[in-house]
């Protein structure tokens, strides 16, 4: 059957890279006990070359071995069952397995010369998710409600259900209640019931009893709490739980963020559930990948280049990246990097250089410790402001104040002095010649590729669901 393939077809190269593979890599796919299973080299086989047509579908992918002569020569004439394919994909081991493949192709890559594994070019991309876009869960309205439902569970304990019971409870006005306490309220409350029954049964009334009033109030009581406040806690509890730091989580898939699309070349588009692909490429090659539910770029590098399995030597970003931690970090683990802060493209136009948002046109009077605005307005230094952020790095912010900030052009002037160094040094790599030879590569270099996955792979939403699935 190879005879009939043209000597060039991608197949080639995707079995000789999967049979290149060591066979520890695939020792987590074996087991002891069940029927004999598909060798897990040739469902690989299989997949990757159903993902390099376009393919995802795991149908479809069957249908593929029933009919193209490719994926015959593949699977030796085989017809996998679409069930076991998706078994397949989800299994434990896959992600160490692709880890180890993208190893296995960057060496071979260096081996053959395509790349040099010197320099990376990073950019990220959107990914639709597999999920209802309607099954937002956003956390300023779990806080919101959450609030509103702390605030019923307050009054409805002092006014209807702490008359009812005789022991004390004493309820922490700062913590909120939890559901766990809510289920010790039901206890208290079913407790006092069966007292309150026994009594009734012990020694009856006729006619009017305050005891069987009370009995009523109650039940009325405990179906509240436990139907109603211990239900919606615990919804709540396990809605800030799944945030994990994200301001929204759909409920179809939890992992996967909303994020506003790009659904068109006018940037037209909604907010849907998505993931944040990061990728490294070099010379339009993969060399790295992962996924992250951040929709920003600038917290994704530093734990991406974590998961980086070769030495790394020089990054290439585009602004999205700029933030001072992630540049104090690269500094401090001696990486070489041209990436661009927030305001670089625009200070380099004529008007940003004379205009008075241009530190460079204030002077500053050292002995003063001030800054004398191009309008002659000086700005004493008042203070040091520390700002956290949400990856927990600590910035210093130096805060001056006019002497009359109301007439003054600005009130304050707040100066990051470490950050400001950082952009200098960066503003001076960028705008030198190895610097713009290097990042306008970046632009033929990690483009296409995000071009090739989603026009031409036809890659736009993802197919399973759960980050360690995508």
């Amino acid at each position: 059957m190879a005879s009939v393939l043209p000597q060039d077809h991608i197949v080639f190269t995707i079995e000789k890279v999967i049979n290149d593979l060591e066979d520890d890599c695939f020792s987590s796919f074996y087991h002891d006990f069940g029927r004999p299973s598909y060798h897990p080299k040739m469902l690989l086989s299989a997949l990757l070359f159903a993902y390099s047509q376009g393919i995802f579908s795991g149908r479809k992918i069957e249908k593929l071995m029933v009919e193209n002569l490719a994926m015959h020569y593949l699977t030796g004439q085989l017809v996998v069952s679409y069930r076991t394919i998706n078994r397949f994909r989800v299994a434990e081991g896959m992600r160490d397995l692709l880890q180890d493949l993208f190893v296995e192709f960057s060496v071979r890559l260096k081996m053959e010369e395509f790349v040099s594994l010197d320099c990376l070019y990073i950019d990220g991309t959107k990914i639709e998710a597999n999920a209802n876009k309607y099954s937002f869960v956003w956390k300023k309205a779990t806080d919101k409600f959450s609030l509103k439902l702390q605030e019923s569970i307050r009054q409805s304990f002092q006014e209807e259900i702490a008359p009812l019971i005789e022991e004390a409870i004493v309820l922490d006005q700062e913590e909120p209640i939890s559901s766990e306490q809510l289920d010790d309220f039901v206890a208290i409350l079913e407790k006092e019931l069966e007292k309150t029954n026994q009594e009734i049964e012990q020694q009856p009334v006729k006619g009017a009893d305050e005891r069987k009033k009370k009995r009523r109030k109650l039940r009325k009581a405990i179906r509240k709490v436990r139907d109603d406040f211990s239900v919606r806690a615990k919804k709540y509890e396990n809605y800030g739980e799944t945030f994990e730091g994200r301001n929204s989580f759909s409920k179809t898939d939890t992992d996967a963020t909303f994020m506003r699309m790009k659904d068109d070349h006018m940037m037209n588009g909604q907010l849907k559930p998505g993931y944040n692909l990061q990728i490294a490429t070099e010379n339009q090659f993969v060399l790295h990948y992962d996924v992250f539910p951040n929709a920003a770029d600038v917290n994704t590098l530093l734990p991406f280049l974590e998961s980086y399995p070769h030495e790394l030597k020089t990054i290439v970003a585009d602004a999205g990246y700029g933030s001072e931690e992630n540049l104090v970090t690269l500094n401090e683990l001696e990486v070489s990097h041209f990436i661009k802060y927030a305001l670089f493209d625009k200070e380099q136009k004529r008007t940003y250089k004379k205009s008075s948002r241009n530190l460079e046109n204030w002077t500053y009077d050292e002995a003063q410790d001030s800054y004398i605005h191009p309008e002659g307005w000086t700005y004493h230094f008042e203070r040091i402001k520390h700002r956290q952020t949400s990856t927990g790095f600590t910035q210093e912010i130096k805060v001056y104040k006019a002497d009359n900030p109301d007439l003054a052009p600005q009130k304050g002037l707040y100066l990051n002095q470490r950050y400001q160094e950082l952009k200098q040094i960066e503003s001076q790599a960028l705008l030198s010649e190895e610097g713009s030879r290097i990042f306008a590569q970046r632009k033929v270099d990690v483009e296409p590729v995000f071009g090739q996955v989603k026009a031409c792979l036809g890659y736009k939403r993802c197919n399973l669901r759960g980050k360690r699935q995508v």
